[in-house]
């Protein structure tokens, strides 16, 4: 195989990635020069077996879809018969088209493919290559993965919401390739973007003082259930520490991000702790802003927060209207003797 050094110089750059959609866009662009294609993508399904994101790449351009998308009934189908087998399917739609898809993981959350279209059938040569390529994939993605994630929860951890955050803000260019990236999604408002919210359990330390830390510990994995199941797969949630959860949600301006933070705050307050009983959560949110530091913003988040705590707990408040009303400034809040937790 006359490439092989450079496709082992490829398998170098992939492993030292620290950044796991720094790694999908590697491992399209590896394919791509190791196997003539037409068209690649990395395909995510979410709990129900919808699309909920797609990285693709056509003629050395990239394009980020999120949000509710369709997709052609040619490729859905071939996907289809992956997610239910787990193994790999190819169809031959006309005499220049093949599409194929291949599972590369499953999350707790989602389903992940890789789908491409080639003008004729794969060789041996090229199959071997993509299954060795997603092998590499998958085993370092779990290493990643295992790094970046809380241990009780499996929500990520704090150290990787300043990298979402500046994903978010477009600051991070995909240093594999310096190819422009597009992205899309399902809100056009001019007013959309990205909210973040500080959420903290109420008096979460009576509830280990009452029932000991193996109930808290409870109290914490079932947080963590509840917001999985009600903010989108898009969304991103953090355990920060303690009983302190960040969540970063995407939504067409303040109201619709206000009814996703409320929505999470009546299902935690209406859910049955199993021995605890009933646990409220106090939400501080602040809009996301690329001009401001991620620091300030969670500054921000926090005052909202302490606010909430201040003025009998259980609410969502915006750190934006408090400013508006003079209940917050944007300088320091002092804490005193108000008990918070």
């Amino acid at each position: 195989m006359t490439n092989a050094p450079r496709l082992l110089d490829k398998l170098v750059n992939l492993t030292a990635i620290q950044d796991l959609e720094l790694m999908e866009f590697s491992l399209l662009k590896t394919l791509v020069e190791f196997v003539s294609l037409r068209e690649l993508s990395i395909l995510k399904l979410d709990r129900r077996g919808n699309p909920c994101y797609q990285l693709h790449l056509k003629k050395e351009k990239y394009e980020v879809i999120t949000g509710d998308f369709s997709m052609p009934e040619d490729v859905s189908s071939v996907v289809n018969c992956v997610h239910h087998t787990k193994e790999p399917f190819s169809r031959q739609v006309d005499s220049d088209c093949l599409i194929a898809a291949w599972h590369i993981l499953q999350t707790k959350t989602q389903d992940v493919f890789l789908v491409l279209q080639a003008e004729k059938k794969l060789s041996k040569l090229d199959t071997h290559i993509i299954s060795g390529l997603l092998q590499i994939y998958r085993n370092f993605y779990e290493v990643l993965s295992e790094a970046q994630r809380d241990q009780l929860t499996g929500l990520a951890n704090r150290k990787t919401f300043e990298e979402i955050v500046n994903k978010i803000h477009c600051l991070s260019v995909p240093e594999t390739d310096p190819v422009p990236v597009e992205r899309r999604s399902n809100f056009d408002d001019e007013n959309a973007g990205y909210w973040l919210g500080m959420a903290d359990i109420d008096n979460f330390k009576k509830i280990n003082d009452s029932w000991g830390h193996l109930y808290g510990d409870e109290v914490l994995l079932l947080m963590s259930q509840l917001m999985q199941s009600h903010f989108r797969e898009s969304d991103y949630l953090f355990r920060f520490g303690g009983e302190e959860f960040a969540i970063i949600v995407r939504a067409g301006d303040q109201e619709q991000a206000h009814k996703a933070f409320e929505r999470f705050r009546v299902a935690v307050e209406n859910h049955g702790f199993p021995q605890v009983g009933q646990v409220t959560v106090s939400i501080g949110v602040t809009k996301l802003d690329q001009n401001v530091f991620s620091s300030t913003l969670l500054d921000y988040a926090d005052k909202a927060l302490y606010h909430v705590k201040r003025n009998g707990r259980n609410q969502v408040a915006f750190f934006e209207e408090l400013l508006e009303a003079g209940f917050v400034s944007l300088g320091e809040v002092k804490v005193g003797d108000i008990e918070i937790f």
